[in-house]
This record gives C-alpha cells, sequence and structure tokens, in this order.
C-alpha cells in the first residue's frame, strides 16, 4: 500500500483575511496599491511578516502571499503550516550518531588555544573566554543540538543562514515550547539576512522601506 505523502506547507491553504492563531494573518496582495493600503490600515497592528517572492515552484508561500503577525514565531509558525505540515523539530545527539567528531570538537578547541598561546596571540579575554565555553560546552553538556526535522525537498535547509551567529540550542531538557518558539524566532532572522529566493520577512521598518522603493521604481516607469 503506497504511503500518502505529505503536502509542502504552501499545499495546505490559509484563510485569507482572517486573524488566526497566535496572531497571525494571511493577505494576497498583488499589486503596489493593495500593499499600500492594506499597510496603512493594519501598521499598528502587526510588527512582523513575511513575503512570498517566486512563483516558481515554491515551498511555503506563493508570490504576493503574505503573513503579518505581532511576533516573529507567529509568523513563522504559520508560514510552515505547523502542526499540519508534519515539519517539526527534534533532539540531534550528536556525540551518540556522530561520536569521533564530537570528541574532535574538544581536541580541535585545545588545540587553537595551545596553538594561539605558542603564536603570543592568545589575550587574557580569550583565555577567559575559553574558559567560559569550556564551562558551558563540555563534552557531557554540548552533546548536540535542537533543530527542524520531517522539513520539505528531503531535509533540505537551504533556507536556512548558516552564516548567521545565533544562539545554538543544546540542553535536550529544553522545553518543547520553549525550543519551537526560539527556532521560529531564528528561522524569521535567517531569512532577513540570507538571500533565499523564495521569502523575505520584514519588520515594520523594512515594509514602509519596501513601498517607498516600489513607488519609487513605479515613478521610473517599472510597474508592481
Amino acid at each position: 500500500m503506497k504511503t500518502k505523502s505529505i503536502p509542502l506547507p504552501v499545499e495546505i491553504e490559509l484563510p485569507d483575511r482572517t486573524l488566526l492563531e497566535h496572531g497571525s494573518f494571511f493577505v494576497r496582495l498583488r499589486t503596489l496599491d493593495e500593499l499600500d493600503e492594506f499597510w496603512c490600515g493594519h501598521r499598528q497592528k502587526f510588527a512582523f511578516a513575511c513575503e512570498g517572492k517566486s512563483s516558481i515552484k515554491p515551498t511555503f508561500l506563493n508570490e504576493y502571499e503574505w503573513v503579518f503577525g505581532s511576533t516573529k514565531a507567529a509568523v513563522i509558525r504559520t508560514v510552515l503550516r505547523w502542526g499540519q505540515s508534519g515539519i517539526d523539530c527534534e533532539f540531534y545527539d550528536w556525540a551518540k550518531h556522530s561520536s569521533q567528531m564530537h570528541e574532535s570538537f574538544f581536541l580541535d578547541r585545545d588545540a587553537e588555544r595551545h596553538s594561539m598561546i605558542e603564536k603570543g596571540v592568545w589575550s587574557d579575554k580569550d583565555e577567559t573566554d575559553f574558559g567560559t565555553d569550556c564551562v558551558i560546552r563540555s563534552v557531557n553538556t554540548y552533546r548536540g543540538w535542537w533543530r527542524y526535522c520531517n522539513l520539505p525537498d528531503g531535509g533540505n535547509t537551504e533556507w536556512l543562514n548558516d552564516d548567521l551567529d545565533q544562539e545554538e540550542l543544546f540542553d535536550p531538557r529544553m522545553p518543547s515550547q520553549e525550543v519551537v518558539t526560539t527556532l521560529h524566532e531564528q528561522t524569521f532572522d535567517s531569512w532577513r539576512q540570507s538571500d533565499f529566493w523564495e521569502l523575505e520577512s520584514h519588520d515594520a521598518e523594512s515594509i514602509d522601506e519596501l513601498i517607498r522603493y516600489r513607488k519609487k521604481e513605479r515613478e521610473q516607469g517599472e510597474s508592481f
């Protein structure tokens, strides 16, 4: 018997212009005038948003689709269709599944310190930071991290910005709701900094700037 595949988030319909759970709001805004009118009427209600930018096989939002929300987490929860799309989070036990890499991390950390000391470029601050990190991330405490699982495209995370310096969630006892909220907030921030082709996340100021930019484009003869 063939197993029914889980739909992509974009294939799960969202009710249009309806305040959703957690304070998010889905709407299609196909023109600059529609975006401008909507934002003028709702700027005081919503602080964050995600904008769909592509019509070519999107995973999360189609072009001209927007999700607004009062919090970053509320926006991402809706974009991911959390609780419906199968996307979830799990604690990846690095020490168990990749024990050699886990051990190498601590050996490399010590080796880097010794190398810098020998070169005479290891400062008192470096030593203090190193000591703090050793307490926080020891062999026993730094065994893995929380991450998304059951992702679309077979687990592809190209939509996350790995270069962004974000807090690692490596406490396996961290409450699940706190994990989910933090991962969602980090996803929003990642999309703000990345060049992900499908989506762009906004705060209120960047929406204002987007509208000003598109108005300027229209004045120069380009349309939206």
